[in-house]
């Protein structure tokens, strides 16, 4: 596994989406602070070569900050196992992100039109396909991995055993099948398996134009 490839690849797939998509975020209302993404969608979810990078950038922040966020995680993984609906755990008191430049497409792709309230986001269409289009070329991406939410994702790139496998380009999911049913955890080859058409959307084709066999 080329991970500093695959890095660069999962940016460019980032750069794609908000290039395509300015359109339509330009008259977006969302600012610093806001948060209602944050604290009322309920999953955060990444890939694993997302998680890789977000742990990689954990591992560089001085000791306290990083034992904090560790903490933070911890506290977010019980909770959402008793079904709770929580904030990311990357969500600082005053409300921004302690890893924004490292957040993941699922923020990423996130804006509102309108105040959000009790109905949500209000997004274009096109902004949504786009959206679409993206977690395809990433799971396409990260083929030998998964996806679920953040902090179920980190607690899987903390297994030794796993963290081996995955680097090493391994793919083994019947080792994780217990942990991935409890926890939501989805494989990405199969689910974009599952959705073959999705080649005939020109976003997807452009953003899977990188990617080795995603064309």
């Amino acid at each position: 596994m080329n991970l500093s490839s695959m890095t660069s690849q999962l940016k460019e797939i980032y750069s794609r989406f908000e290039t395509d998509a300015a359109a339509f975020t330009r008259d977006a209302v969302c600012t610093a602070g806001c948060a209602f993404c944050c604290t009322s969608v309920g999953s955060v979810d990444i890939t694993t070569l997302e998680g890789w990078v977000i742990r990689s950038h954990l591992a560089g922040l001085p000791r306290k900050q990083r034992i904090g966020l560790e903490k933070a995680l911890a506290v977010n993984r019980r909770k959402k196992e008793r079904q709770a609906l929580v904030p990311c755990p990357f969500l600082k008191a005053d409300q921004t992100c302690a890893i924004y430049t490292v957040r993941p497409f699922s923020c990423r792709r996130l804006y509102s039109l309108k105040k959000c309230g009790k109905t949500g986001p209000t997004i274009h269409r096109e902004a949504a396909a786009l959206s679409d289009a993206g977690v395809t070329a990433l799971q396409r991406l990260d083929h030998t991995g998964y996806s679920g939410h953040i902090s179920y994702v980190l607690q899987l790139l903390d297994m030794p055993r796993f963290r081996k496998r995955y680097l090493s380009g391994g793919f083994e999911p019947a080792e994780i099948m217990a942990f991935g049913k409890s926890h939501g955890i989805v494989i990405n080859r199969f689910m974009t398996a599952r959705r073959p058409d999705d080649r005939r959307h020109p976003a997807i084709a452009a953003l899977s134009e990188s990617i080795p066999g995603g064309a």
